[in-house]
């Protein structure tokens, strides 16, 4: 049990600090944005929104290269571990063309839901500057799947590491127009934004060109024209992973533009709060990414109980992890509200709201490593449709209704109630599936 946490937590944590250090440029954009104003605040709160919806549905597409290497490697495939990255190569370069595409139009939905009229253009703006870093951002992203399958999470921490001071610097520069640079504003974060994602593909493709461990598994020898049965075979586990991802963030985007409804304080202060449960929601973002590697390595070498240990495992470290953070947003929502805003409005709707975040973070831990289990077994249907279920068949409703009722503290109620559902959903699912492997397993043994 040590030894398999120990394992957990060398793969893991370089990948939470990844993701800490990544989602942290967007959140030092928008803590310098709310000294700016509470319609700046807003809008890169919101234009962030789109992006990451984008984004997570792009990543969902690749994220099927994940558990094939993972079980590639288990197995001592190498020559197939290099076919397959190469195929993700070519899906990365279609997938960041649409992906672009489609940030540059996303933004029209919110001229029909009844966002605040002087936020609209400003969210505009920021996905066309971002819409630029999308290929790249897709490049990267094979990049990573591909050393996290391989049990390596440390190459992109140490790059956010590099990239994290120069984002800040820009921001400084670009959005309040320091060392005579005109002031941006929303503009200025999104431009540096950009810059800071294509940086990070620049640096993790130098590495993986030069670095011997790569370079001996001739990852970029003899690049071969896509390959329709392996791309193929990789986009049907990429399309549920996507899809469910994809129906996540447009559960949390429709409650964004509901929120909107409320006026540009109420969404200032949601978008304080859903920023701040995002930095912390990357603890168990991590762990999910450890486990589905892990997972799908035991899957591939074929013991099916150490299957089973490193899903629970997983599940219950992530959840465990999240502990502190519900108690921080219990006990001092006052000084979290004030590290984003000096508003008095905007902070006594933020406090309100943390308090009911501290509960939905409860369950974060759960539904990711769930998520990540069930993922390195392929079973990416599964975790498709309970996304259905849990978020859009009953939370959608419930959020709808306790808001029209309670305002933007019953929005957050019915969020509570989507991710809840999905937490235990996943957990009952992986438990049966991992359940019956090594039953099957023993059997045939």
């Amino acid at each position: 049990m040590w030894s398999e946490l120990a394992g957990l937590l060398r793969l893991g944590i370089p990948i939470i600090f990844t993701q800490l250090l990544q989602v942290s440029q967007g959140t030092i954009a928008i803590i310098m944005m709310g000294r700016v104003g509470s319609r700046e605040l807003a809008a890169v709160g919101l234009g962030t929104s789109f992006w990451v919806f984008v984004w997570l549905g792009s990543m969902g597409l690749l994220m099927g290269l994940s558990p094939t290497i993972a079980q590639h490697q288990g197995a001592g495939r190498h020559l197939e571990m290099r076919r397959d990255f190469q195929q993700g190569l070519w899906m990365a370069l279609v997938i960041g063309m649409l992906a672009f595409v489609l940030m540059r139009n996303i933004g029209g939905v919110m001229d029909h839901v009844g966002v605040d009229s002087q936020v609209i253009p400003l969210v505009k703006s920021y996905l066309s500057i971002g819409s630029w870093s999308m290929p790249a951002v897709c490049v990267y992203l094979v990049m990573r799947f591909f050393c996290e399958a391989t049990g390596n999470s440390r190459p992109m921490m140490v790059i956010q590491i590099l990239v994290l001071p120069i984002v800040v610097l820009g921001n400084w520069v670009l959005i309040y127009g320091n060392l005579g640079f005109p002031a941006l504003g929303v503009d200025g974060a999104a431009l540096t934004f950009a810059g800071g994602m294509i940086l990070a593909a620049i640096l993790l493709s130098g590495y993986m060109l030069f670095t011997p461990k790569y370079r001996d598994l001739g990852l970029f020898d003899g690049l071969t024209f896509p390959v329709f049965a392996r791309l193929g075979a990789l986009f049907r586990l990429g399309v549920p992973i996507s899809i469910s991802l994809v129906l996540d963030s447009a559960f949390y985007n429709a409650i964004n533009l509901l929120m909107g409804r409320f006026g540009h304080v109420a969404l200032a202060a949601h978008q304080l709060v859903i920023n701040f449960a995002t930095v912390i929601f990357m603890v168990a973002v991590g762990i999910s990414s450890a486990v589905m590697a892990r997972v799908g390595q035991s899957v591939g070498s074929g013991n099916m109980a150490e299957v089973r240990l490193r899903g629970w495992l997983g599940i219950a470290t992530a959840t465990v992890l999240m502990l502190p953070s519900v108690l921080f947003m219990t006990m001092f929502p006052g000084i979290i509200a004030s590290i984003y805003t000096s508003e008095p409005e905007v902070t006594d709707i933020a406090v309100s709201l943390l308090m009911v975040a501290a509960l939905f973070q409860l369950f974060d831990g759960l539904y990711m490593a769930g998520a990540g289990a069930l993922r390195g077994l392929k079973d990416v249907n599964a975790v498709m449709w309970i996304s259905v279920l849990a978020y859009w068949v009953v939370g959608f409703p419930v959020a709808w209704i306790l808001g029209v009722n309670w305002g933007p503290t019953g929005l957050w109620y019915g969020m509570v109630v989507g991710i809840g559902l999905t937490a235990i959903l996943l957990g009952w699912r992986f438990e049966l599936k991992s359940r019956k492997l090594l039953a099957s397993h023993v059997y045939c043994s």
